[in-house]
């Protein structure tokens, strides 16, 4: 049997409803604004879950303003995630193109060339051939594309110009089918930004940056495509690096595919400054979010994402050199 589908409500039914809820409105007017331009669905779907209801009926004074501010935060806290990925993402097409074009300066078009790949990753290999194959003959249709310049003027299209052209699983695709000796370059050059963060760690092995790089990813695809960050796992554990994880108590037995684990492996791949930057910025979101909320506790929202408790109250201000 189908089920009916919702019915259509006006901005005025939909104020009503939540009012029939219990959700305290204040300003009818500047609520019919805010689910206007920011979508009833993605709003009251997506966040007020988190607020204690009971029969679908909101308990303990909850407002429309409280789940507005909760919304608020998850935007905000994207944003500054999404500012760091693009900094990793930044670091890490620079050192790998550097690498790859050292081993293989002397092919045109080497990272479509199977035989620049790990062996072992033949099939994998040939399905990032093909991806970057379709983008170089995609930028090619386009004059204004430095990829149309460099086939054009050059007939090769080194890969510090192609690397502008892919996204950040792209690239990780890229140095996951690659040599171990090129690998092994990138980690020891991304070490230098760990190195800022964690001076106690002097090896980044391969496989745990690759298996970081991987949550890091799918983080950023929850940033990108403006999902709710609030609640959201990873699909699977992170690596255990004693090196890394103990230090914040994220032992081989516990869970590390939440907000948090990828906060804590972030810093892995920025510099002092980007990262100082990012810790302090949401550690004053969380402070605001913590002013604005009343019928719950910031705690309960710190836990969805795996920080601990009270972080943004205990967490130091990280100074920016």
């Amino acid at each position: 049997m189908t089920t009916p589908a919702k019915p259509f409500r006006t901005l005025s039914e939909q104020i009503e409803l939540l009012k029939s809820r219990d959700l305290i409105i204040t300003d009818d007017e500047q609520a019919k604004k805010l689910l206007l331009s920011n979508n009833y669905y993605n709003i009251i779907n997506g966040y007020s879950k988190f607020f204690p209801t009971n029969q679908d009926h909101y308990t303990n004074g909850t407002s429309l303003d409280e789940v507005i501010r909760l919304y608020t935060f998850d935007v905000e806290l994207k944003q500054a995630f999404f500012k760091a990925v693009l900094a990793v993402e930044a670091h890490l097409k620079a050192i790998f193109a550097y690498h790859f074009a050292e081993a293989y300066h002397h092919i045109r078009y080497s990272y479509l060339d199977i035989a620049c790949y790990d062996q072992n990753r033949v099939l994998d290999a040939v399905q990032t051939i093909h991806k970057l194959s379709g983008i170089i003959n995609h930028q090619n249709k386009f004059s204004d594309s430095s990829i149309h310049h460099y086939v054009h003027a050059y007939g090769n299209v080194p890969i510090w110009v192609l690397v502008n052209y892919i996204d950040f699983g792209d690239l990780r695709y890229m140095i996951i089918n690659s040599k171990k000796p090129i690998q092994n370059k990138v980690s020891r050059d991304i070490l230098d930004f760990t190195k800022q963060n964690l001076p106690h760690i002097s090896l980044f092995p391969p496989e745990n940056m690759l298996d970081l790089l991987a949550n890091i990813n799918e983080l950023r695809n929850v940033c990108a495509h403006n999902n709710r960050m609030i609640g959201f796992k990873c699909r699977r554990d992170s690596r255990y690096w004693p090196e890394l994880h103990d230090r914040y108590n994220l032992a081989q037995r516990s869970e590390r595919r939440d907000v948090y684990s990828v906060y804590v492996s972030l810093q892995c791949f920025l510099s002092e400054t980007e990262f100082s930057w990012l810790h302090n910025t949401i550690r004053k979101r969380m402070r605001t979010l913590s002013n604005g909320l009343q019928s719950i506790d910031t705690n309960h929202i710190l836990r969805l994402l795996g920080f601990p408790d009270d972080w943004h109250l205990t967490a130091q201000i990280r100074h920016q050199k």
